[in-house]
Order: structure tokens, then sequence, then C-alpha cells
């Protein structure tokens, strides 16, 4: 909470000596106070600042109480309009720049605790009292914390405009105005560093803390001038880019009024130059994309067939994929050799295919020269299928044999 009233100490002579009605805070305390009793308010009403809200939708965040939204606006936290509320801009901008989500480059904020710093350095050197002193390192701290601020807003400004702005126009601008703020930041910054050189007054009036706090500057400027010296790069780069698509686009443009007005032709040779050229890339075939109509699906009948039709066939394939066989006993594995050792499978498919019928029927009905199993015989099914099956026709069906639901396969002579 000691933060928080350091750093609205400047709200406060506002909300205090704002005029005689104005109600005012007799306390620091008090401030802090309803700045948490309405934490939920403050918070929604920052969340949403780049749109009006209503004021139906703030009331709802204060148990529909006018009259503490009259008092809050009175105390100058919130600015109301006809039908709508916003924070105050003492509230807003110092919630932005805590939470760093500021985007605005405030330059002038170090220009003028720069120039606070070289009127107290007069002060001590005449008087050196230790208040001058005090003042001198809170302006440090505060130009530390938004010099990098203010690098870090302007590249975030910089990519933004790059990557979300549509208008070619509107983002050269934007483009031009981050160039023209880095400059200025530069600027600040040699300022800064050029008073850093003051060994006189940084030897006289060095002590511990400040020491630290002038070490700490020293690397967040230089820290700060390769930042904007990318920047600098960037900005360069993507107004380029700009340029080489503004001149793709007018010239397209251009081409599209020939071609509009039918001068296309006659005016350039835009044709043999297509002709000519072999590395344009070719679009691809778009898929037929057609859409059935429900009525007539409901009342066609031959639309109606053609529903039934698909239907049985996707259920025909969801049994199949649901027809995984299990595991085969240590029997079967056991005998595997020995059965295809004495069974010719080439022979017996080549009889398969002079008979009609289907291969499951034919495996179980077939007199082999040795008794077989069940098992056995539905092995030597799935080896011809999985082996033959360029030969077989495999039909969106099954049959079910006994505890079995095996798929119906014909040979294609007999399909």
């Amino acid at each position: 909470m000691i933060w928080l009233a350091r750093e609205f100490g400047s709200i406060f002579p506002t909300l205090c000596f704002c005029g005689d009605r104005m109600p005012k805070y007799d306390k620091i305390e008090d401030l802090l106070s309803e700045l948490y009793q309405n934490r939920k308010l403050f918070s929604s009403l920052f969340e949403r600042r780049m749109a009006e809200v209503a004021e139906e939708a703030v009331l709802e965040l204060i148990d529909a109480s006018s009259e503490k939204l009259e008092r809050l606006a009175g105390y100058g936290l919130l600015v109301r309009t006809p039908g709508h509320v916003k924070l105050s801009d003492q509230l807003e901008d110092f919630f932005s720049e805590y939470m760093e989500v500021d985007e605005t480059v405030h330059v002038l904020y170090i220009q003028e605790n720069l120039s606070e710093i070289r009127k107290l350095k007069d002060y001590w050197l005449k008087d050196r009292q230790e208040r001058y002193l005090l003042k001198i390192r809170k302006h440090l701290r505060g130009i530390i914390r938004i010099t990098a601020l203010n690098v870090k807003t302007l590249r975030n400004n910089m990519e933004e405009t790059y990557t979300t702005e549509g208008n070619f126009e509107v983002k050269r601008q934007k483009l031009e105005d981050v160039r023209t703020q880095r400059d200025a930041l530069e600027g600040v910054i040699r300022a800064l560093e050029r008073m850093l050189e003051d060994d006189i007054f940084f030897r006289s009036a060095s002590d511990e803390e400040m020491l630290q706090i002038v070490h700490l500057l020293k690397i967040m400027l230089h820290e700060s001038r390769h930042n904007l010296l990318e920047i600098q790069h960037k900005v360069i780069s993507y107004l380029n880019h700009i340029e080489q698509r503004a001149a793709v686009v007018d010239k397209v443009l251009r081409l599209k009024m020939l071609k509009d007005r039918h001068y296309l032709q006659q005016q350039s040779n835009f044709r043999d130059l297509a002709v000519e050229c072999e590395d344009l890339p070719l679009a691809g075939n778009d898929p037929l994309r057609s859409r059935l109509s429900l009525p007539d699906m409901r009342e066609e009948e031959a639309m109606q067939e053609l529903v039934l039709k698909v239907r049985i066939r996707l259920k025909h394939r969801a049994l199949l994929a649901r027809n995984v066989a299990g595991e085969m006993p240590d029997s079967a594995l056991a005998a595997a050799e020995s059965i295809e050792s004495s069974i010719n499978l080439f022979a017996l498919k080549n009889i398969f295919l002079k008979r009609n019928g289907d291969l499951f029927s034919f495996v179980m009905e077939h007199d082999f020269e040795e008794p077989l199993t069940e098992d056995a015989r539905a092995g030597i099914f799935c080896q011809l299928a999985s082996r033959f099956s360029a030969e077989l026709d495999f039909r969106d069906e099954t049959k079910e044999v006994g505890e079995l639901e095996v798929a119906v396969v014909y040979g294609k002579r007999n399909a």
C-alpha cells in the first residue's frame, strides 16, 4: 500500500483543491480505501478504457447505486458523460504506466525530469542540503523507469503498426511517427549521457545509493541505445517494404484500369510478357463444393434413394472397421508351419477362382488331405484374403458364421 500512496501523491492535491464545492479526501488512507472497495469497478473500466462503457453496465458493478457513482465522479475518480462512464485521466495514466501497457511514448516526461535534475544540481552546489539529493535520486529512478518503458512501447507500436494496420498510407504515416519519436528519444538519451559526464557533481555528491542509481542508469542507457538502433533499422526496412508493396499495388491497379477500359492489349505488352513468362504460379483446381437443398432431399424420391444408399454404404464401412480379429491362440501359432508346409495356397487359390461362392464358405467346405479344425481353416481364409487381395473382390457386407462375423469375399472372375 506504500507505493500506491506514493504514486498517488500527484492525484491527491487535484482531488483536494479543485474547488470549494468539490468533495475532498482529508487523508490519503481514505483515497486508498475508496480504491480498494471499488477495485472491481476500476479494474473493469481500465480493461475497457478503449471503448465507451454504458452507465448501466457500470451500475451493475456497484450494486446499482447511483449515489455511489455520483460520489466517485464528484471526487474526480470517474468521468461521466451522457450515458457513459470512464476512468479519470489521472487514474488511467497511472494504471497504464504502472502495468506497462501505455501506448504513448512520453519523451517530454524524461525532459522534465532532466530539467529538474539540472536545477537541483545547481541548488545543491550552492546550498548542500540533503533534500536536494533526495529529489535528484527520485528523478533519476524515474528516468530509468520511464526511458525503459518508452523503448518497449516504441518497439510494440512499431510491430503492431506493421502487422495489423491494413491501410498503406496510414501504416506509412504511423511508421514515420515511430521514427520521429525514436529520434527524439535518442536525443534525450544523449542529453542524459552528457549529464552523467559531470564529474564535479557526482564526485562531490557520491554516496552508495547515488552510485548504484547512476550505475543502473548507465546500463539502461546503453541497452536503450542498442534497442533504438535496432528499431531504426526495422523501421527503415518496413518503410522500404511498404514502398515496394505500394508500387506493386499501383501497377496492378493500373493494369486493372486498362483491362476494364479494354486498353490492355493496345497500351501495354502484358499479354506478350505473360506468354513468355514461365514462372507464374498456377492456381490449383478448387474442389467442387455443392450444397444440397434440404427441402429437395425430403420431397424428391430420387434424392431419398441416394441418401439411403449412402447410409447403407457408410454402415457397412463402420461394420468392417469394428470387425477386428481377436488374439490368436498359441495353438494356431504353433501349428502354422505344419499347415503352411502341407497346403499349397497358390493351388488352393486357383481352385477357388474356378468355382462359385464366397471364399470363407469355400475354405470351410474344402476337402483337405489332412483334417483341419475350424480355427485352422479360418487362418487359411485370412492368409488367402491377405496374400491374393488383388485377385479377390471384397464386398461392402459381412455375414455371421457361428460367433464369427466375416467379410464376404468373391473371386473377381465370379464378381
